[in-house]
């Protein structure tokens, strides 16, 4: 029974550090089955120092020990190395993340820079526009003006030419008397002045005429390249917002996925980590126990004096004493969640963003937009339109942008550091005094018995 006995807890050992080699922590199955099989090799152990034992029962105790020495304890060591490179290898999903987040922020740098360049072209064209219709209104008011000259001018060669037609043409005008002769000779000299002077600003209007119209191509061609630039810098912008809401909602994404796996990881490997803690000091504590039986060849304590306490003590002391050091994993720090990141443009001296979260930019036809883009533009004449308000081409109205939704996560979006957020933890297979350590955030660290409180804020 005894040998049947040493033999199911080795072989429990066995299969225990074999669950282990996963890149994974799994989940023990036969836990209770394990910790009663090494409790009953101690156990066992013990007895054999006390007692004593039989020659073949000291040989199968030297074979057991180099098996606890040659395969168990090498197989807790690769275990525990193992979760060690699943805590690293989970960490990295932070750093994967903000690297992510600066390849992201590039993309966002070159689309603001694109919709800033944008920005400056439109402004720098609606000046010249604004430019462009001074000279068309002024064009407009001269050749009205000169308009307005030659309707006056000709209303009075008008005038003069109905005054000859009405002495010529009156029923009963006599050309043959000196009276109709006198009179006609005074209405021919102020008809003959006045017709050059009609002509000339005919011939001023007909000159002014193509000056005008030319400015007026001038400015519809200004006024289309304006509104072409103001269609390009409306969808840049927009471009720029959903760029920064996609580069968002990913690093969202990724930083809390990496949160909360690596919080399950660190909480999932130090309830094995424990475990590992434990079979190894008892182990130690068992090696003892069988080195002792081995060196005093089966023979039994005196129970005359206190050998055996004085020897049971000494190997106990081993689940104390013994060092746990090339067990202890090492838990990183959580990096900071990003800041936000600076105001756009960042390559005035040649800088990109970096890690941080973008900003959320000011997206067309919002009140900001309108602000930022139009508040300080010239406004073109408005109606009603007349002699003294000459018209210019009007703005075309604002092209809306259709943007994608920021996501949330646990109720939170990620345009604030997340601290205080109640992630979901996961469940452990822990004993109980353990459960309540993975909920409270206080871990026995150093193994000793001392637990301190380090709630996800675990040091090297």
């Amino acid at each position: 029974m005894f040998r049947l006995a040493l033999l199911t807890s080795a072989h429990a050992l066995s299969d225990e550090t074999s669950l282990m080699q996963g890149l994974k922590p799994q989940q023990v199955t036969q836990k209770e089955d394990k910790s009663k099989a090494i409790s009953n090799l101690l156990q066992s152990a013990t007895q054999m120092l006390k007692n004593g034992a039989t020659p073949d029962v000291v040989e199968f105790a030297s074979i057991t020990l180099q098996e606890i020495t040659s395969v168990v304890l090498p197989a807790i060591t690769n275990a525990s190395e193992t979760d060690q490179r699943l805590v690293d290898s989970t960490f990295t999903m932070f750093e994967t993340a903000l690297a992510e987040l600066e390849a992201g922020n590039n993309r966002v740098a070159a689309a603001s820079r694109q919709e800033r360049e944008l920005s400056a072209e439109h402004k720098a064209c609606r000046a010249q526009e604004e430019i462009d219709c001074g000279h068309k209104r002024e064009c407009d008011y001269e050749l009205y003006g000169i308009w307005r000259r030659f309707l006056e001018e000709e209303s009075i060669l008008r005038q003069l030419s109905t005054e000859i037609e009405s002495h010529f043409c009156a029923e009963d005008a006599n050309g043959t008397m000196w009276i109709f002769r006198d009179h006609s000779v005074t209405l021919f000299p102020p008809w003959l002045e006045q017709k050059p002077v009609v002509e000339h600003w005919e011939e001023e209007y007909d000159e002014k005429m193509p000056t005008c119209e030319t400015l007026f191509n001038v400015l519809d061609d200004k006024t289309a390249e304006c509104d072409a630039l103001q269609l390009q810098l409306e969808r840049a912008a927009c471009t720029l917002g959903n760029t920064v809401r996609e580069v968002r909602n990913r690093f969202a994404e990724s930083w809390y996925y990496a949160l909360t796996t690596y919080q399950r990881i660190i909480y999932e490997v130090h309830c094995l980590e424990i475990d590992r803690w434990k079979e190894w000091r008892t182990l130690a504590s068992v090696q003892c126990l069988l080195d002792r039986t081995t060196e005093r060849n089966g023979r039994p304590c005196d129970e005359a004096t206190d050998e055996v306490t004085t020897e049971v003590n000494t190997c106990e002391r081993r689940q104390v004493d013994e060092s746990i050091d090339h067990l202890r994993i090492v838990y990183h720090l959580i990096p900071d969640f990003p800041p936000p990141c600076a105001t756009p443009p960042w390559d005035v001296d040649f800088t990109l963003p970096g890690r941080c979260l973008p900003v959320l930019n000011a997206v067309p036809c919002t009140g900001q937009y309108i602000a930022q883009e139009y508040a300080d533009l010239w406004v073109p004449p408005q109606p009603e339109f007349h002699s003294e308000n000459s018209h210019c081409n009007q703005r075309p109205e604002c092209e809306a942008c259709e943007l994608i939704g920021e996501i949330s996560v646990c109720g939170l979006v990620f345009s604030e550091h997340p601290v205080g957020v109640d992630y979901p933890q996961p469940e452990h297979e822990c004993h109980e005094a353990t459960r309540a350590q993975m909920e409270t955030g206080v871990f026995d660290w150093n193994g000793d018995g001392h637990y301190v409180h380090d709630p996800l804020g675990i040091v090297d």
